[in-house]
């Protein structure tokens, strides 16, 4: 007899798309597959992709029916008009389709207590979302590194290991990984200047760089992080810790 017996129904995770449209004709909406393959292995969710289509989907509407949401890295980066910069070409390319809907995401997110994990450039839109700023070109800053990608087109050099952070401990980032430092990749030319409302800062790299961000007046979890911890997360012990206690979060929001 066949086995009847129905898989385990397991939490929905909404995770945020970009809208690509510069280099087609026909515009369209897309995640990379190591997003998608982290949250679905690492925290046990099914992902479920979030077009950049603002003006089109209910949003508070659909965060109800979400048990999560993973903000993802892109190649473009916040519109600075969000947090009072006048746009320069070293702030570029920007995707404003998709600041409308992360935005919207994040504020529903924090409104309903949905729980939240932000990378790359979902963590700079958690910061802005909230009155945070940021620093256009982190490197141009005296006395900061150059945190962008080796561009080498080797996936285990540019997403391997490049520096320190140093965890506070008061922070979500220290509860879930319970040590001091961490060694993280790092694939970002944008970085928090000043922090939103309610946030603070859960890592910080050698030269002052802000790392991650949680916000420890929230009740459900909500955690920002510059870096990427969805390449290999199942090999990486930091990105484990992570995916795992988001996957727990995600699984207590479902019941």
């Amino acid at each position: 007899m066949a086995n009847s017996a129905l898989p385990p129904e397991l939490p929905i995770v909404g995770v945020s798309a970009c809208l690509y449209k510069a280099e087609t004709p026909k515009p369209y909406h897309a995640v990379d597959d190591k997003y998608l393959r982290a949250v679905a292995t690492s925290s046990n969710t099914m992902p479920l992709i979030i077009p950049a289509l603002p003006d089109l989907l209910d949003i508070p509407r659909l965060v109800s029916k979400l048990d999560g949401i993973m903000l993802t890295g892109s190649a473009s980066n916040v519109h600075p008009e969000r947090y009072k910069t006048t746009p320069s070409a070293e702030a570029e390319p920007y995707d404003e389709m998709r600041d409308q809907t992360t935005f919207a995401l994040i504020r529903e997110a924090i409104s309903q207590e949905v729980p939240l994990l932000a990378i790359c450039r979902g963590f700079q839109e958690l910061n802005v979302a909230l009155g945070g700023s940021l620093f256009p070109q982190v490197k141009n800053i005296a006395g900061r590194m150059d945190h962008s990608s080796p561009d080498t087109n080797d996936m285990d050099i540019d997403y391997g290991p490049n520096h320190s952070i140093t965890l506070n401990q008061q922070g979500r980032l220290y509860e879930i990984l319970k040590k001091d430092d961490a060694e993280v990749n790092s694939l970002h030319y944008q970085a928090v200047k000043d922090l939103g409302e309610g946030l603070i800062a859960d890592a910080i790299a050698k030269d002052g760089t802000i790392e991650a961000i949680s916000m420890p007046d929230q009740k459900s979890f909500i955690l920002g992080v510059q870096w990427h911890p969805e390449y290999k997360a199942i090999e990486n012990s930091t990105s484990k810790a992570i995916f795992s206690a988001f996957g727990k979060a995600v699984a207590n929001r479902m019941r």
